[in-house]
């Protein structure tokens, strides 16, 4: 005689109550027919969810979107069908508590027939007549591995930049060293102090680079924002400007950051203006009550590529695009953002959202 999960369920409800992880089982139709202890407990969803039709219920609600629903029902359709003995679907979930959790749900076959009911095992040893469902949380381990993943690109993209843009100064040295042990002339020697100190200042953006904004640590102190700003200015920081550009400092206030951080950061935007604002290009930076802003008069950044041209590897010229990423760990690492938008003079506007005046 063939068995029913619903009106034989002795042998179905001890499966699941046994399990010391989330468990249910399915009927024929998808209705959720029994639930464990431990089930109840981690989802703190009522009987009217737990029992209802799944996955249309648990979506209905909202704990599960669209997309999740359709992976799972069409595992458990393989399952009733007797297409698979081993389903896993990877969901995440909305508890009832409003949190959400990463769990992997292990779909097997519950068959029967008149000797015995089996759970897990080979669908042909009788009908389908439900599916057990066995869930794990795996929060963690997904996060490890998306963490991992996130490690792999941050190394990927070191390495272009690492290979592309010390390639430059490198060469640059060796010339000029070369050149001077040919010539037995020292002042050749300073175009390579010069790109020597070009590369010591790569191998600090690829320190601010490899390290997530949470780690990296700051010694805030006091720092006066346009004698900053006029000091990369003055030391060419970013290279030498053209000599018809312009700086210009609107209302210097002081902010409480890492100096070094700041610098790197600030020095950046006047690097970026000064490369892309075009000819005479003027270039104001100031703090008011929103943050930090670098501004120019060049032709701007268009508003729909602008999310874009933060991001590591967006570049206008060929490089490797470092300068607003590691605006963007800078400003991160202090608690602040990056925020691009357009100048008062129609050019383009950087601003360091949450860089506050200390006096």
């Amino acid at each position: 005689m063939q068995r029913d999960v619903n009106q034989d369920p002795w042998y179905a409800e001890s499966i699941v109550s046994a399990l010391g992880d989330g468990a249910y089982v399915l009927d024929a139709d998808r209705n959720r027919v029994f639930v464990n202890d431990r089930l109840r407990e981690v989802t703190a969803f009522g009987d009217d969810v737990l029992h209802g039709k799944h996955p249309e219920r648990v979506v209905a609600e909202g704990y599960w979107s669209e997309e999740m629903g359709d992976r799972y029902r069409a595992a458990v359709e393989r399952v009733l069908a007797g297409e698979s003995t081993d389903e896993r679907v990877q969901l995440t979930t909305t508890l009832g508590d409003g949190s959400t959790v990463t769990t992997e749900t292990r779909l097997t076959p519950l068959t029967g027939d008149e000797n015995a009911p089996v759970a897990g095992g080979d669908a042909s040893s009788g009908d389908v007549i439900g599916v057990v469902g066995v869930i794990r949380d795996v929060t963690d381990r997904v996060e490890r591995e998306r963490e991992l993943e996130r490690l792999n690109q941050r190394l990927e993209r070191l390495a272009g930049f690492l290979s592309h843009d010390l390639r430059n100064p490198v060469s640059i040295a060796q010339g000029y060293l070369e050149l001077a042990r040919e010539t037995d002339d020292i002042d050749r020697l300073d175009p390579a102090d010069d790109a020597l100190d070009r590369i010591e200042s790569l191998i600090d953006d690829a320190l601010v680079m490899a390290r997530d904004p949470e780690s990296i640590e700051t010694d805030a102190a006091p720092v006066d924002v346009g004698d900053l700003a006029t000091d990369c200015w003055e030391s060419g920081d970013f290279g030498e400007p053209a000599a018809d550009a312009r700086l210009v400092v609107e209302g210097g206030a002081t902010v409480r950051a890492d100096p070094s951080l700041l610098r790197r950061a600030i020095g950046n935007l006047i690097g970026n203006a000064v490369e892309h604002a075009g000819e005479s290009p003027t270039v104001r930076v100031g703090v008011d009550d929103e943050g930090i802003y670098v501004g120019d008069d060049g032709p701007g950044i268009p508003a729909d590529e602008r999310e874009a041209v933060a991001g590591f590897g967006v570049s206008n010229d060929g490089g490797t695009g470092i300068g607003l990423a590691i605006v963007e760990r800078a400003a991160a690492a202090h608690g602040w953002s990056l925020e691009l938008g357009e100048s008062p003079s129609g050019g383009a506007e950087a601003r360091l959202v949450g860089a506050e005046p200390t006096g």
